[in-house]
């Protein structure tokens, strides 16, 4: 809900990104899995929340927001 409510309403600016890390010594018990998926089911109910993959977020970035080669400043006078 933080992160959420610190985000655009519009979901244009300031993103917020939450990552989870899922190893199968914790999430392979049952209990555990449910929350998980009690979580994403509560994340999925609001707007302008995508669910993804970090391969995902990688290329969204490159598609959107391409490398733009820096000149390198001189550190001599």
């Amino acid at each position: 809900d933080v992160l959420y409510e610190e985000g655009d309403p519009n979901g244009l600016a300031q993103p917020k990104m939450l990552s989870i890390g899922m190893h199968c010594r914790l999430l392979g018990r049952p209990a555990r899995f449910r929350a998980l998926q009690r979580f994403l089911d509560y994340v999925q109910s609001h707007d302008k929340v995508w669910i993804c993959r970090r391969i995902d977020i990688a290329q969204h970035w490159i598609q959107n927001h391409p490398y733009a080669k820096q000149p390198v400043l001189s550190t001599t006078a």
